[in-house]
């Protein structure tokens, strides 16, 4: 299961190894071997590391829907000074670039001992890279990040559950594509509610988790990477994907003081805008309205990686994003 990018002969693509080789030997990086290895081979991306006389190289390659990243993560570095990878080089024919090294996963590390201080820097330092963009939106709208925000969310949903055919291959009833149809006046309703608020809408990363967070060894420096997704919607869809995925891969509970602790360290660079007792509000709302934002990425997904491609990997995460959105609904409704 490879991307679009990468089809040819074997697993890797000739053409962008022999790109990274060139560029690599043209800029004064000696190489130990000209072929890489592989760190992830997916439908939505390769990635791949060389050794070098300056160090570790990533070659990442994506589909061309999702070709974005490099673009993104340039503009982020450059002009908001965010925490993300540094680009050297990046071929848009072949969508492809290469970025240097910038540490271990922080799911490895937490993985051997529960750093929660740690953790909460990312989280920080992730929701500071939010604001710091909040009034720019449009540069990223622009060059083509997807516009989600809250006003648009109702039509995508709408638009989503036209899919039909897609939807009942990866496992919906029409039964339950009927049943969320007429959920459509809460998505709405939901959205109206989120946007009352004063928090303004930004870049949001479905994959801004632990294992999306790089730490370098020694000077612990934080770096968030996997940008190729973005959209620009509501910011604490970030916050809940994350939360989600500690609960998932370390086994914290909601009242877990260590949790608490995580979620708040999201929740404080908002406290100038709401409440303390507004913000769990809205973090309580946009926990329900995160299934539609997910199922829309999702699909966002299949859409770049191609229908076959993705449903042979991983068949099912449409239809059971969207039932645990309408268990979620009926629990509101009893409440």
């Amino acid at each position: 299961m490879i991307p679009e990018c990468m089809v040819g002969n074997g697993n890797l693509h000739e053409s962008v190894i022999e790109w990274a080789c060139e560029y690599l030997s043209s800029h004064g990086y000696a190489l130990n071997s000209s072929f890489p290895e592989k760190v992830q081979d997916t439908p939505w991306s390769y990635v791949a590391r060389f050794a070098t006389s300056k160090g570790y190289i990533y070659l990442k390659c994506t589909p061309k829907l999702l070709a974005l990243e490099a673009a993104i993560t340039k503009l982020l570095h450059n002009q908001f000074h965010a925490p993300v990878p540094e680009v050297i080089a990046q071929n848009t024919e072949l969508n492809c670039f290469l970025m240097k090294d910038a540490g271990r996963p922080l799911r490895e590390i937490l993985k051997q001992q529960f750093d929660t201080k740690l953790l909460c820097n990312a989280i920080d330092q992730f929701t500071l890279m939010q604001l710091a963009i909040v009034n720019h939106i449009n540069i990223f709208i622009e060059m083509g990040v997807p516009d989600w925000r809250l006003d648009k969310l109702p039509d995508l949903y709408k638009h989503l559950l036209s899919q039909k055919d897609i939807l009942i291959e990866d496992g919906l009833l029409e039964v339950e594509i009927n049943e969320l149809e007429a959920l459509l006046p809460t998505v709405s309703a939901l959205c109206k509610k989120l946007s009352k608020y004063s928090i303004k809408q930004t870049l949001v990363q479905c994959d801004f988790h632990d294992n999306n967070i790089l730490v370098d060894n020694i000077s612990k420096k934080i770096t968030i990477i996997d940008l190729g997704e973005i959209v620009i919607s509501h910011p604490f869809f970030s916050l809940v994907g994350c939360m989600r995925q500690i609960k998932k891969h370390h086994g914290l509970a909601e009242d877990d003081e260590r949790y608490l602790r995580l979620m708040n360290a999201g929740l404080k660079n908002y406290s100038n805008f709401e409440a303390r007792e507004s913000l769990l509000d809205i973090f309580t709302t946009a926990q329900i309205l995160w299934f539609v934002y997910e199922v829309l990425a999702q699909y966002r997904l299949m859409l770049a990686c191609g229908k076959a491609q993705l449903m042979s990997w991983q068949r099912g995460k449409l239809s059971n994003t969207l039932r645990e959105f309408m268990d979620k609904c009926k629990v509101i409704r009893q409440d």
